[in-house]
């Protein structure tokens, strides 16, 4: 009955934000939709940086709840050091995908990057990224952990992940590329931490790096062409999202082969304070 505490955070946090931001509709009636849904996932995520600490104390046994998320800043130099190895690592897994379209004639030319839109990217990074790392890769990591192991622990988060992404705009051809994608950058992004000894910081630097410069890219600062097979951008051709794209999803797999490799090399930590033995589990 352990995953019980875990369900009821769900179905409480995210109703009770879109329930406070009805209120907004008081103030604004011209207020859309798809603003009030913003507003309410934010209410949503400062209700849950409230409730984390008591979380981390009540069920977890901890004192350093920033620590067992993975966000602990003790050291600032190594904390930005690992935020900066993450973010060049994406700016790698990007520079190989516009290689391959370079080399194949696909991309037309460059444009320029206009200020409003390289603050939209660094509001991505350090907004809904960072949010997301938290949830997933810190408390949702560590709860999984908690109930069934770090093995399956990851799994279940990478799915989870991938699940929570899911989009009505598109057909469930295009959807099973698009969540392969996202669960295979789950377990990237995992074990990106476990490589990085706990630190959640590499994760918000990988994660951020790649939705921020994707997102310059796809606001002009690449154009491709016309005739790039859709498959290789995205998993449809109304969506351009290399995540779910066949490079993508050839990419991430090589990363977790390279992944793997190094964790032969180095071995294995994953820094936690949850009731469960880590001892002896393999990712």
């Amino acid at each position: 009955m352990q995953w019980i505490p875990t369900l009821t955070l769900f179905l409480f946090l995210y109703p009770a934000g879109s329930i406070i931001s009805r209120l907004f509709y008081l103030f604004n009636r011209d207020i859309s939709s798809n603003n009030l849904s913003i507003i309410g996932t934010i209410i949503s995520f400062i209700l849950f940086l409230s409730v984390l600490p008591s979380w981390g104390s009540i069920r977890w046994k901890t004192n350093n709840l920033w620590l067992s998320i993975g966000l602990a800043v003790n050291n600032k130099f190594i904390a930005l050091k690992i935020f900066f190895s993450g973010f060049m690592f994406s700016v790698f897994l990007i520079f190989l995908l516009c290689m391959f379209c370079f080399i194949c004639g696909w991309i037309d030319r460059l444009g320029y990057i206009k200020f409003t839109e390289l603050l939209n990217a660094i509001l991505l990074i350090f907004g809904i990224v960072f949010a997301e790392e938290i949830v997933f890769r810190g408390w949702l990591m560590e709860e999984m952990a908690l109930l069934f192991g770090v093995r399956r622990g990851i799994i279940l988060q990478s799915t989870i992940f991938s699940l929570a992404h899911y989009r009505s705009d598109i057909g469930l051809l295009a959807l099973i590329p698009f969540f392969t994608g996202l669960f295979l950058f789950g377990l990237v992004l995992t074990l990106r931490r476990t490589l990085d000894r706990g630190s959640l910081w590499g994760c918000i630097g990988l994660h951020g790096g790649l939705v921020g410069i994707w997102y310059l890219f796809d606001s002009g600062m690449v154009v491709f062409s016309i005739n790039t097979p859709y498959f290789l951008l995205g998993p449809s051709r109304d969506m351009v999202n290399p995540i779910g794209s066949v490079i993508g999803i050839t990419i991430l797999l090589g990363t977790l082969l390279f992944q793997r490799r190094l964790f032969a090399r180095t071995g294995r930590f994953l820094a936690s304070t949850v009731n469960a033995s880590f001892k002896d589990e393999i990712p």
